[in-house]
């Protein structure tokens, strides 16, 4: 068995704990290191920081409360124990694990029923189900390493139809999880301020401007809210739409005009977009997030207020970057003054000395049109 690495970035770890006799018989992945049960100590795990995967072929012995700190961004796989069903599952894992998976983390097993049930449960995307074709542990860790490569060489593994999803971002990702985790963790407060004190049987609808694939419709439960996104990549929407089919996408045009009607939603926000547009487009995006949101209503902003010079050098730093102070006036500007401010935030990625983002929040002014 290899020792755990000293350095294991960008490259998978298997943790095949009681299995691992089986999976070196079967043939380790070549490039992988293979933990079994006797090296997942807390000191020994520290290991695996910004790995490209942590695949867990044996999660029942596995110390998922030893996945703190830095060790919670390494995109995780779960290959779910066969033969058992979902009630049982969630009753073993539940919120300690299933409730802490992120958009970039996976589910496998090769019971479609289980993935599905589990999906609904925790508001997975459907990219996040890996549906495997073989039961025995040699044979998972086998599909999950052809699936990693593949992914690795640009393909995609759901084209052919054999699984959901239509197009992903790489999900071996630990810097995208880690600053997706950041901006989550900054969001679901002012999300769950917009909600505020509504009665259960009133619907809380929320708007995303510049949705992409999705990643952020897992943090509005269907039962309770209504989630629609829209994004300018025709691709995206297509991808958003395969992954949660319980939300609405639409295509947002080249003129910026939402199709939606006015004082429809509760919540109205943006996460990187604005950045992307010139200070008139970022006017016409205001003016309509504003036009469709109710009165009382919230519209909420995380962009980058700071270009760094890493960013820059990356070619990740935003084009079209605004300080606070001349985003706040643009805004206030294009929504004439019809607006309140009610929360602003710094924003720290994970791994970065300069503070970059930030979160800012107001609420629309005004008398509802329409009861």
């Amino acid at each position: 068995m290899p020792a755990p690495p000293t350095n294991a970035a960008g490259r998978p770890i298997l943790y095949a704990g009681r299995f691992a006799p089986e999976v070196e018989k079967t043939g380790v992945p070549e490039g992988w290191t293979v933990l079994d049960d006797r090296e997942v100590l807390p000191a020994r795990l520290a290991a695996v920081e910004r790995a490209s995967d942590l695949v867990v072929l044996d999660p029942l012995s596995f110390p998922f409360e030893n996945l703190t700190g830095a060790l919670r961004d390494v995109p995780l796989i779960l290959v779910l124990p066969e033969g058992l069903d979902a009630d049982f599952l969630a009753a073993v894992f539940g919120g300690p694990v299933f409730g802490r998976l992120d958009f970039f983390d996976r589910l496998a097993t090769s019971d479609a029923a289980v993935l599905e049930d589990l999906r609904r449960r925790y508001r997975l995307a459907g990219g996040q189900l890996v549906r495997l074709g073989g039961t025995e542990p040699g044979e998972a860790a086998g599909e999950i390493a052809a699936l990693l490569r593949a992914e690795a060489g640009g393909v995609d593994p759901a084209a052919d139809g054999a699984g959901p999803g239509v197009r992903r971002a790489r999900r071996g990702d630990y810097d995208a999880k880690a600053a997706h985790r950041a901006q989550r963790a900054a969001l679901e407060p002012q999300f769950a301020a917009a909600h505020g004190g509504r009665a259960e049987d009133v619907p809380f609808r929320v708007l995303e401007v510049g949705a992409g694939e999705g990643r952020r419709a897992g943090s509005f439960d269907p039962a309770r809210a209504e989630y629609h996104g829209l994004d300018e990549d025709e691709g995206a929407v297509l991808a958003a739409r395969a992954e949660w089919p319980e939300a609405a996408f639409g295509h947002l045009g080249a003129d910026l005009l939402f199709p939606h009607k006015d004082e429809t939603f509760d919540l109205v926000y943006a996460a990187g977009l604005l950045g992307r547009h010139p200070d008139p487009e970022k006017r016409r995006l205001f003016s309509e997030m504003w036009r469709v949101a109710r009165p009382g209503g919230r519209l909420l902003f995380l962009e980058d207020f700071v270009a760094t010079a890493e960013g820059a050098k990356s070619g990740s730093r935003p084009e079209h970057v605004l300080p606070v102070l001349s985003f706040v006036e643009l805004l206030l500007v294009a929504t004439d003054w019809q607006v309140v401010m009610e929360h602003v935030e710094s924003l720290r990625y994970p791994d970065e000395v300069m503070t970059r983002g930030g979160v800012i929040a107001a609420s629309r002014l005004g008398v509802p049109r329409r009861w």
